[in-house]
C-alpha cells in the first residue's frame, strides 16, 4: 500500500511571515500590502468569490477589500478628511 502525498500550497495569508492582522489592518497602506501578497495566491479568484458570496463584513480577501460585503477600491484612514480649499469660502 503506498502512501499519497500531496503538495502544501502556499498561501500568503496562512504564511507564518506575514501577520495574520494584516488583512484586517486599519490603515489603508496595510491593506494595499496585503491585496498585493493576494495577487500571487492560487486561491485568489475562489476567495474572492466565496466572500462576496458569504458578504464578509470586511478584510481583503482574493485581492479585494471588502466592507459590508462589497468590494471598495480603496480604504480612507479614520477620522475626517481634511478641507479642500474650495470648501472654505
Amino acid at each position: 500500500m503506498s502512501t499519497l502525498t500531496i503538495p502544501r500550497i502556499e498561501l500568503p495569508c496562512q504564511s507564518t511571515e506575514n501577520d495574520a492582522d494584516l488583512w484586517f489592518a486599519d490603515q489603508p497602506s496595510l491593506l494595499e500590502e496585503a491585496k498585493t501578497l493576494c495577487r500571487e495566491c492560487p486561491l485568489q479568484s475562489a476567495c474572492l468569490e466565496a466572500a462576496l458570496e458569504r458578504e464578509e463584513p470586511w478584510g481583503v480577501w482574493g485581492g479585494e477589500i471588502l466592507d459590508r460585503g462589497v468590494i471598495i477600491a480603496k480604504k480612507r484612514p479614520r477620522g475626517r478628511p481634511p478641507k479642500r480649499a474650495a470648501d472654505a469660502r
